[in-house]
């Protein structure tokens, strides 16, 4: 899981308690849930917190790694059972997954993450901010290219859930057009199944949203967790 922990700041936002609300709602399904503080989490200090600093996409994606390799020491998790969800910057990590480690999860669900970072550059509204993160296309190609799960869509492997609002100014809602269209380019099409919330922002806030959301990712998870056979593919 990816959600909320790199905010700056206070933990006092709301979007902690929908969203690790879910979480609660996993575990009283029988799930085992995972959120790991990952590299740029806030609460560790400094150098944790800068830790992605001209680097997103790398070491904190390496992070989120090696606790899915953790989870293999514990003997109540299946590790063909695995699956990972994101919201946001924890969306960009979910596809990071799904295409450079793409046999990994189960499953994935991307709720509004961003699919390549140089468009996200691009974007007037983000450029600025994202080059205080990690430069320019030009002065940092290196992480820009780790950084566009866009480009590797061609590896997805395992099915894939994708939710976003066509209101979101955060992260905008063409980047999961551009990523549709992307996998259906590649034939992916039989793997990625995508839900389109008509006005809704980066963080669903009406109920009936998140009703349907939440309850469109359990039974993703339900379909592709709990079901079929548990051989690695």
């Amino acid at each position: 899981d990816g959600v909320n922990q790199n905010y700056d700041g206070w933990h006092v936002q709301r979007n902690y308690a929908v969203y690790y609300s879910f979480h609660q709602y996993l575990l009283q399904k029988g799930y085992v849930v995972f959120a790991p503080d990952y590299r740029g989490s806030i609460g560790y200090g400094r150098a944790w917190r800068q830790g992605v600093y001209m680097d997103v996409g790398g070491n904190d994606a390496k992070d989120a790694w090696m606790a899915a390799n953790y989870l293999r020491t514990l003997g109540y998790v299946d590790m063909d059972r695995v699956g990972v969800w994101g919201l946001s910057y924890g969306g960009f990590f979910t596809l990071i997954a799904a295409t450079d480690q793409p046999t990994l999860y189960r499953a994935a669900v991307d709720v509004a993450g961003v699919v390549d970072y140089a468009m996200y550059y691009e974007d007037p509204y983000h450029g600025g901010w994202t080059a205080s993160r990690i430069g320019t296309p030009e002065q940092n190609p290196k992480v820009y290219a780790q950084a566009s799960p866009l480009s590797r869509v061609d590896r997805l492997a395992r099915p894939l859930l994708v939710l976003h609002g066509t209101s979101d100014v955060n992260v905008p809602y063409l980047h999961s057009v551009r990523l549709i269209d992307e996998l259906l380019k590649h034939r992916k099409g039989d793997l990625v199944s995508f839900m389109t919330y008509p006005g809704e922002f980066h963080y669903f806030t009406r109920e009936h949203v998140l009703r349907d959301a939440w309850h469109r990712v359990e039974d993703f998870f339900d379909a592709n967790l709990r079901s079929g056979t548990t051989t690695s593919q």
